[in-house]
């Protein structure tokens, strides 16, 4: 998994980065928010088929054809 969460010194917050390029994605969120932006994050990686979509759009949906 290349991306890591660490905690903000003197705050209750976490950072979520990325652990080869050190890009920060998300600077001061909760452990649960950080832990479901990094599952997100992997899903996009790891599945070419992979399609976000948005609340009850249904335009940005691919169908297999």
């Amino acid at each position: 998994m290349p991306y890591s969460i660490r905690k903000v010194p003197k705050k209750s917050c976490y950072r979520v980065t990325n652990k080869r390029t050190k890009r920060v994605l998300a600077k001061c969120t909760t452990m649960k928010r950080a832990n479901k932006q990094i599952r997100l994050l992997t899903a996009i990686d790891m599945n070419p088929n992979f399609v976000l979509r948005k609340n009850g759009s249904k335009r940005n949906t691919v169908r297999n054809r």
